[in-house]
């Protein structure tokens, strides 16, 4: 059976002894090795965190940012599509009011053409009824000869 003799309280006591100076010296520097581990990971995390939120925050002014920069740009777009159709609008009327000058200009330097031939061709006319009145007044009897040498003159000038 088991004996309870002084051996046994020795052997307890160096149990007790060893377990206190394990603890002491193995298993103390071991955990406060871990618990600065865990404080340094649990540091290591909030950064991570904070970083990850500034993340967030950046992303969110860059993306209003980004927006801004899209309404400045549809705004501007828009600006010079008005712009470039005033300046069309302007180009075009400016065109037109010329050809209106050229179409003008031109009909009147055909009126003033037309007016010139009228006039010349009046002249001639006159010119030959004067022929013709004073060959008249001299001749009697070559009347119709007369009469057509007129009538293909008159012709000949109003074929021209």
């Amino acid at each position: 059976m088991l004996r309870l003799d002084i051996n046994l309280l020795f052997t307890a006591a160096n149990l007790l002894i060893w377990f206190l100076l394990i603890r002491k010296f193995l298993f103390q520097p071991v955990n406060t090795v871990i618990s600065k581990r865990e404080e340094a990971i649990a540091s290591q995390y909030e950064k991570a965190q904070k970083l990850q939120e500034e993340a967030a925050e950046e992303k969110d002014r860059c993306t209003q940012f980004q927006a801004k920069i899209e309404s400045e740009k549809a705004a501007a777009v828009t600006e010079a599509k008005e712009n470039a159709r005033t300046e069309y609008d302007r180009i075009l009327t400016e065109a037109r009011e010329k050809a209106e000058q050229i179409v003008e200009a031109s009909r009147k330097e055909a009126e003033l053409e037309k007016a010139r031939i009228v006039g010349k061709a009046e002249q001639e006319i006159r010119s030959v009824l004067m022929d013709a009145a004073v060959r008249s007044m001299q001749s009697g009897a070559e009347d119709h000869a007369l009469y057509d040498q007129f009538l293909t003159k008159a012709g000949e000038t109003h074929a021209e």
